[in-house]
């Protein structure tokens, strides 16, 4: 998984966002991070290998301007350079015209996997660029004709920017993306042609969305809002949308391509306790890189029988309420990575 966010208001985004990804980047982010924004009519964007002060201090990040923007953190490990990382961006005469980031995995489309490279070649062919293409040993991601592997999410965009291109409106364009290219997912997606708004659209990742006087917020944990965001609201599964400094809209998806297990009051009563075994059992993290380990493991049985579930998403919203009652404990340490001088941000989760 990662960790992302998003700011639609009246202030400055990009520290907003920057804050907001250093509150939440030791959950599952921390190895790759990214932030665009958005102002009088052009995209800005700067990413790179490292934890969010590593973009502070190697990029213009903090001084990127606009009121609105997303923010991007990847987890471990590292397995591509810098044009690894989220945002994805497409052009058009020259000018980034959408800047994408998105959070999850292929999920239960797995076997999709060289579907999904031969759309990469045609996305290709129809004369989309895909700059995240490297080659790697061994299988990652979406492998191409020619050899090069491109990013899943890069992919995406591109793939959303031709809907867009093509005549659809940014959360149309989305939509039916996902439902062409569907895995287990959530994205945010900046446009020039509506510069005031966020689109989303999530099949069963997290996203919460939060409201402050002056702005929106929209993140993969409630943690990461400030403390003027009001109550979370988690967006529908399966559905497509935007948000505004006033407005949040969502609708389903026409077509959709799969099914996600329902959350119910049941359902959260119990996962509440078993991540409360799991905290009391020692520091945890969410995805553990080494062991395969994630603390979402133990509720994912609970679920009734889907093509998917969100058990991310319920667990982050258990941790807020434990957050929130003053019984999450959280430490933060620095992980070496693979690239000399880069180190990770990771969050130890424990019970008080």
């Amino acid at each position: 998984m990662c960790n992302i966010a998003g700011y639609a208001g009246e202030r400055p985004a990009a520290p907003i966002l920057l804050e907001m990804l250093r509150r939440e980047e030791g959950f599952d982010a921390g190895y790759y991070s990214g932030i665009a924004t958005i102002h009088e009519g052009k995209i800005y964007y700067a990413k790179l290998t490292g934890n969010v002060q590593r973009l502070i201090d190697n990029t213009d990040a903090a001084a990127l301007p606009g009121n609105t923007g997303i923010i991007h953190g990847r987890s471990g490990p590292i397995s591509g350079d810098d044009r690894w990382a989220h945002p994805f961006v497409s052009k058009s005469g020259g000018e980034i015209e959408l800047a994408y980031v998105a959070n999850g995995g292929i999920g239960f489309a797995a076997n999709r996997r060289a579907e999904y490279g031969r759309l990469a070649d045609s996305l290709l062919s129809d004369g989309f660029d895909l700059p995240s293409r490297q080659t790697f040993n061994g299988d990652v991601y979406n492998k191409l004709s020619d050899g090069t592997t491109a990013h899943m999410s890069d992919v995406m965009c591109q793939l959303i920017a031709k809907n867009y291109f093509g005549g659809k409106n940014p959360q149309c364009a989305m939509a039916d993306a996902f439902c062409e290219m569907p895995s287990e997912i959530v994205g945010l997606l900046l446009s020039l042609s509506d510069p005031d708004k966020i689109f989303f659209a999530r099949i069963n990742q997290p996203m919460f969305a939060g409201f402050a006087n002056h702005g929106a917020y929209l993140a993969t944990t409630s943690i990461a809002f400030p403390d003027d965001a009001g109550e979370a609201q988690l967006l529908p599964p399966l559905s497509s949308g935007y948000i505004t400094q006033r407005e949040l809209h969502s609708s389903p998806f026409k077509n959709p391509p799969c099914t996600v297990a329902p959350i119910d009051a049941k359902l959260r009563h119990d996962a509440y306790d078993a991540i409360c075994r799991e905290l009391r059992a020692g520091n945890r993290e969410l995805w553990n890189p080494i062991t395969e380990y994630n603390l979402a493991d133990p509720i994912i049985p609970m679920f009734k029988k889907a093509d998917c579930v969100p058990e991310n998403a319920l667990m982050y919203d258990i941790l807020y309420s434990l957050y929130k009652e003053g019984m999450l404990s959280i430490d933060t340490v620095l992980d070496k990575t693979s690239v000399d001088g880069v180190l990770a941000t990771r969050f130890k989760l424990g019970l008080k």
